[in-house]
């Protein structure tokens, strides 16, 4: 098994590539999903956009995408089932300290004899830092030692990893490589000359066309850091005729994607329109329920004459019945859908087997939102598929063997003495492993040691799918929170003619901001062409105190300057400046000292 990896800018070229890059192609030789995380699967488009959507947790990081290759020995070909692939593929993230990130891994069977696949994952991980490639050729290298020897696999001449980063090479070699790596990233999206040439522009490449006698363009040549190289020298894709082939194929691959989008798109509006119908229904009737239940609790409460409510909570009871409704009406869509995979979960604990995966697999079509339900039910009965092979290929031989094992006409033969064998790899449940020497017989004895374990079960947690319902605060809680809210106005005018002026409102609004206020803005211009903007100021006394201490000390400025008028009721003031006043009264006593009037032994 050998490895390359490419650091690289665009997840739409490259998905599009590995994803439809072969769907012309026979069924048996396209591309197959084998397994994701926190990305869509159902079009091309939807993986990319999560994808880009996760990028934006660190957008300046330009080269967030993550692309490995992994190349299996031909040798392995046989006993290398989709799910064993993806299962190699997920043990290399592992050791990659890939984790904790978007990904999906896709199977190319394209050519025979070389069976490999590919992962494209975000380095911005979903916490938001950057997965690190630094030394990942020699971590790559250690990795694939450590997959071979667990996964038993054929190990090549060497253990050659691939050079993933042009830095490993020097010189020609390395300009020649960087020219190859930005054609390689430019073509996969570039659908016109000019494009392309930008492209290859931002990595220092220049490109120059030459002819021949009759002033016919014969070839394209690339120059890089001093060096020059013919198109054709690089690659035989990267001469003027490939370069104008793949030029071609991706203006139609745009044209279709284009075509594609517009169909999603309205496919999707479709989708909203019968979503916002139900939800309508659904929001009716949470109305009517809230309604219901809030008559209940009156009535109850009336019923049970309990202690009376604090005082701030009566006060703020009436609101808080609406913003409990409010809550409901949010929770119902999110605990109907619930129940519904509560519901698929109770039919397969009924119908543990393909039949009830398929059922449940068709309740689901056409939801994005159980996309990775969708993929652990297909991986389950793939599992399962894997199984029934690998007891067909041993105990289901068992009779076959048994009677090939007494031998023919003249006695013991090799095929009796081959079939004696296998079957004793069928009735020595720990007999050790054949080695390499013996391929068939020890394809044989891996099948009978898979099949010999339990088939796997069909099923799932429920709540492991469950879409999260919005946390609510009690009576208590809010009508804390509410208490502790304090509003206020800051008018700030901004003179005509006055340069000083000018951005004081823009530069009060980002310090309050920044020391945890809520801001909102608007202005006026009056008669003189002055600017008048209103802050609307917004903290809560639950803020941490240094925060408040923060924008108390930023308002007390403003209201002594010109130009600022702060509009705050004198009791929230007093409030804001009490815990500073405190402060600035303790470090005064502490070091302000004896007075000279003070008997301090000295005259």
């Amino acid at each position: 098994m050998i490895s390359r990896t490419v650091i690289g800018r665009s997840f739409g070229g490259l998905a599009r590539y590995l994803v439809e890059g072969h769907k012309g192609q026979d069924a048996d030789k396209q591309a197959e999903l084998l397994g994701s995380a926190g990305v869509r699967t159902d079009t091309v488009a939807h993986m990319v956009a999560d994808f880009n959507l996760g990028r934006q947790l660190h957008p300046e990081l330009g080269k967030a995408v993550w692309h490995t290759s992994l190349s299996f020995n031909p040798d392995d070909a046989a006993r290398l089932t989709g799910e064993k692939m993806r299962e190699i593929a997920e043990d290399y993230m592992q050791e990659m300290k890939l984790t904790g990130t978007q990904y999906a891994i896709i199977r190319h069977r394209d050519r025979p004899g070389h069976e490999h696949v590919h992962i494209i994952a975000n380095r911005v991980a979903d916490d938001g830092h950057t997965i690190s490639d630094s030394n990942s050729f020699l971590r790559s290298k250690t990795a694939l030692t450590k997959l071979i020897e667990r996964h038993e696999l054929t190990p090549p001449q060497g253990l050659r990893v691939e050079k993933q980063h042009p830095e490993h090479l020097e010189g020609v070699d390395k300009a020649k490589q960087e020219v190859k790596d930005a054609l390689h990233q430019a073509l996969a999206t570039a659908p016109y000359r000019p494009a392309l040439l930008a492209a290859l522009r931002a990595e220092k490449i220049s490109a120059q066309e030459f002819t021949n006698k009759a002033g016919v363009v014969t070839g394209i040549s690339f120059e890089k850091d001093g060096h020059s190289f013919k198109g054709s020298a690089i690659a035989r894709g990267y001469s003027l005729a490939g370069i104008e082939k793949q030029l071609a194929a991706n203006q139609l691959a745009q044209q279709a994607e284009k075509a594609r989008q517009q169909a999603a798109q309205e496919a999707a509006a479709q989708e909203q329109r019968q979503a916002a119908a139900q939800l309508a229904a659904q929001r009716q009737a949470a109305e009517q329920q809230a309604a219901q239940r809030q008559e209940a609790e009156r009535q109850a409460a009336q019923a049970a004459k309990g202690p009376e409510l604090p005082a701030v909570e009566r006060k703020w009871q009436a609101d808080y019945q609406v913003y409990a409704a409010n809550l409901a009406q949010q929770n119902a869509p999110i605990q109907a859908r619930n129940k519904i995979i509560d519901s698929y979960s109770t039919y397969l604990q009924k119908h543990p087997n393909e039949a009830g995966i398929a059922v449940v697999v068709q309740a689901m079509k056409g939801d994005p939102r159980t996309a990775v339900l969708k993929a652990e039910l297909d991986r389950q009965v793939a599992a399962r598929a894997t199984h029934v092979k690998q007891w067909a290929d041993s105990y289901g031989q068992q009779a076959a063997l048994e009677k090939q094992a007494e031998g023919g006409f003249f006695g013991k033969n090799a095929a009796s003495r081959e079939a004696e064998e296998k079957l004793k790899f069928l009735t020595e449940k720990d007999r050790p492993l054949p080695g390499l020497l013996a391929p068939a017989l020890l394809e044989f004895a891996r099948a009978a040691k898979a099949a010999d374990r339990p088939a796997p079960a069909v099923g799932f947690e429920a709540r492991a799918y469950y879409q999260p319902e919005h946390a609510g605060l009690s009576l208590t809680e809010y009508a804390a929170k509410r208490e502790a809210e304090r509003q206020l106005v800051v008018r700030v005018q901004e003179p005509v003619g006055d340069s000083q002026a000018a951005g004081r409102a823009d530069a009060l609004q980002r310090s309050l901001t920044s020391k945890g206020a809520t801001v909102s803005v608007s202005d006026a211009v009056d008669a003189q062409g002055n600017r008048v903007i209103e802050l609307a100021v917004q903290y809560s006394m639950q803020q941490p105190r240094h925060e408040l201490k923060d924008i108390s000390v930023t308002l007390d400025w403003a209201a002594e300057r010109k130009g600022y008028e702060v509009q705050e009721r004198e009791a929230d003031r007093a409030q804001r400046q009490a815990p500073g006043q405190r402060e600035a009264q303790q470090v005064k006593s502490r070091t302000q000292g004896p007075r000279r009037d003070q008997s301090t032994g000295i005259a």
